[in-house]
């Protein structure tokens, strides 16, 4: 089992301090996301960037994305980009593209967001292409190009992995068609995903693609239930409030939303979440949690997200306690 990190911090010299010591602790993967023209909500440096000074100061961690708005930028400019951080990288980079839904992201640079699906789809098989191919051709509704050659090449071969941040049943359709693994996020119940994932599965398959798995889930540990309920699960409601205010999709017209709400007003318990959404707890139930979503789900890395910037001390008691009982 592989475990990685995501940061959804806003300090840019706070994060690469975080990603450092990610790398000595043995976290496999650290994930930043991606938000345009949102002041005080997540992300806001360019993930290319940040994850550039990143690779520069860590040896082995995996770079990644969860999500890159891939259809906000010029598909061949993506993919000249990620192909430079593979190569500073030494081929670290794992590329998590995901449509967004935030409207005013795309009327901000002269995009329809009603055609975003189909314009997520010509981009992933552009990059594909540019990165699998020497030279490559494409003519498709958005883009139009002949014998292009991208440079520098990717240090993955056939090419970077592609592994989708999805929500819908079409974005899952896609990832299955057109990635290489799907991000899974901490909203989706381990209840209703199971049927989900088998389905993923059969449809990667059938397109020859691989299925690798990353469930993101919240992550709060301490030294006793009490401490993480009284510390860790109140900059939760003030996450999730933030994800109502913009409107972020849940599950559609089940549990969770029901779940959601409640959380929201501060008025659900670890125990009534059920160690699913939320893992939390001490280490011996967060080791719980994590056997649990791994039995259930078969996926192939847990990807830890604490709601907030994780904190070093929260960083070292996971990698210490949780992690040494799945190696």
């Amino acid at each position: 089992m592989q475990f990685g990190l995501l940061d959804p911090g806003t300090d840019p010299r706070a994060v690469l301090d975080r990603a450092v010591l990610a790398d000595e602790l043995g976290f496999d993967s650290f994930f930043i996301g991606h938000h345009r023209f949102t002041p005080g909500f997540g992300q806001t440096q360019h993930p290319w960037v940040m994850l550039s000074a990143i690779a520069a100061r860590t040896e082995r961690i995996r770079l990644g994305t969860s999500i890159f708005l891939l259809p906000l930028s010029h598909p061949l400019e993506v993919a000249e980009q990620v192909a430079s951080l593979d190569a500073l990288s030494q081929g670290r980079v794992i590329f998590g593209p995901g449509l967004g839904y935030r409207k005013y992201e795309y009327d901000a640079v002269g995009l329809s967001y009603n055609k975003r699906g189909r314009l997520m789809s010509e981009c992933m098989e552009i990059l594909r292409g540019v990165w699998e191919h020497e030279s490559y051709s494409h003519h498709g509704e958005f883009y139009s190009f002949d014998d292009v050659t991208l440079t520098p090449r990717p240090v993955q071969q056939p090419g970077i992995p592609i592994w989708v941040g999805a929500n819908s049943d079409a974005a899952m359709h896609r990832a299955a068609r057109l990635g290489d693994g799907w991000i899974v996020g901490f909203s989706d119940r381990l209840p209703k995903l199971v049927p989900r994932l088998a389905e993923y599965r059969a449809l990667a398959a059938d397109n020859g693609r691989t299925s690798t798995v990353a469930l993101m889930r919240l992550v709060g540990l301490g030294a006793t239930r009490a401490d993480v309920e009284a510390t860790w699960l109140p900059t939760i409601y003030q996450m999730l409030r933030g994800y109502a205010r913009v409107q972020a999709p849940t599950e559609r017209g089940d549990a969770t939303e029901a779940s959601l709400k409640a959380a929201n007003k501060g008025t659900i318990s670890l125990a009534e979440m059920g160690n699913d959404m939320l893992i939390a707890g001490t280490p011996d139930d967060c080791i719980a949690g994590i056997r649990r979503a791994i039995a259930e789900t078969g996926c192939e890395q847990i990807l830890v997200s604490t709601g907030g910037d994780p904190s070093p001390e929260m960083m070292q008691m996971f990698s210490r306690e949780v992690m040494p009982a799945f190696t």
